[in-house]
């Protein structure tokens, strides 16, 4: 393979990855960091608060270090689950797709190769986790849930009924049990 061949894959591994990031961001709403919300709010940091999609909150402090719940889901329902697995499967799709050309690139070098394979690798990984993930949570009695993994940070869409601080300590421990992510590191966004 040519140096101009390898540049393109690269580049469209770039512009994959980047799709992805981008279609994260869009289904997850252009949020602030949790920190920033916290200092903004006026709350402590570290205080457990669970906010549906219509902005109605219930929260109190737990004495414990809990994450933040964010919101940003913009679209309800089921139909927002549905669309949210989809998309998250063909920004997968894509990935992998340019990870096994240039696994399979007779010219690529062997580092290139092998960086490939540890991506194709995490994204095999992230795709149990989260299968694991959602099934504990419904099985924790949430209707519905979608789980999404990337760069050590977890985000966690759900739909439920209630808005208890309870619900987002379950959630929060659920993910730092199964995928090994800090608590800081997890939002969780309820979908009615």
């Amino acid at each position: 393979m040519t140096m101009g061949k390898r540049q393109l894959v690269l580049a469209s591994l770039v512009v994959a990855l980047g799709a992805a990031v981008y279609l994260n961001w869009a289904l997850m709403g252009n949020t602030q960091l949790s920190a920033t919300n916290a200092v903004t709010s006026g709350r402590e940091l570290g205080e457990t608060l669970l906010v549906n999609a219509s902005g109605n909150e219930s929260g109190a402090n737990s004495g414990e270090n809990s994450s933040a719940v964010d919101t940003s889901a913009s679209v309800a329902g089921d139909d927002y689950f549905a669309s949210a697995r989809l998309t998250r499967e063909k920004a997968r799709d894509e990935s992998v797709e340019m990870l096994q050309k240039v696994v399979s690139g007779s010219g690529e070098t062997d580092a290139a190769k092998q960086t490939a394979v540890s991506q194709a690798n995490t994204i095999a990984q992230n795709i149990v986790k989260e299968a694991e993930i959602e099934n504990l949570i419904k099985a924790k009695g949430f209707n519905d849930c979608v789980v999404f993994l990337q760069n050590d940070e977890c985000s966690v869409v759900v739909k439920t009924k209630t808005n208890t601080q309870n619900d987002a300590i379950v959630i929060r421990d659920i993910v730092a049990d199964q995928a090994g992510i800090s608590y800081d590191k997890i939002k969780i966004v309820e979908c009615e």
